[in-house]
């Protein structure tokens, strides 16, 4: 049986986020519209959509409203080249929160916040 995760973020800016996804972490772009994109890899699938599609009685304009989106959520990235993506966050002086550490499971990884506060482990194997 194949699985196919995937996962939705609204953002505020869809093209400053798909920006990020594309060209700071260089995920593929697999397809967008006006108002979103999607990336895919093997089984997984990240789409981006811009929040304005969201109704003002929608939950995540009424219950879950947090200054910071994705409070209590990580979202695990892997890439071919850690210090690939390492440098590109650098040389665009973006935000690391962790620094490259090897973790307890045999994989190296660092911490950064997306445009719109989502956390994101950039890892590789």
């Amino acid at each position: 049986m194949n699985i196919l995760f995937r996962v939705e973020l609204y953002v505020k800016d869809i093209e400053k986020s798909l920006d990020f996804y594309q060209n700071l972490i260089g995920l593929e772009l697999y397809g967008r519209s006006e108002r979103s994109g999607r990336f895919n890899y093997d089984c997984f699938s990240l789409l981006l959509t811009t929040d304005a599609v969201l109704g003002e009685n929608h939950y995540f304009n009424n219950r879950a409203k947090s200054v910071v989106k994705g409070n209590g959520f990580e979202l695990i990235i892997v890439v071919d080249s850690l210090e690939e993506v390492y440098r590109r966050c650098r040389e665009q002086n973006y935000q690391i929160e962790e620094e490259i550490e090897k973790y307890p499971w045999d994989m190296r990884g660092f911490k950064i916040a997306d445009p719109d506060g989502y956390f994101l482990r950039i890892t590789s194997e």
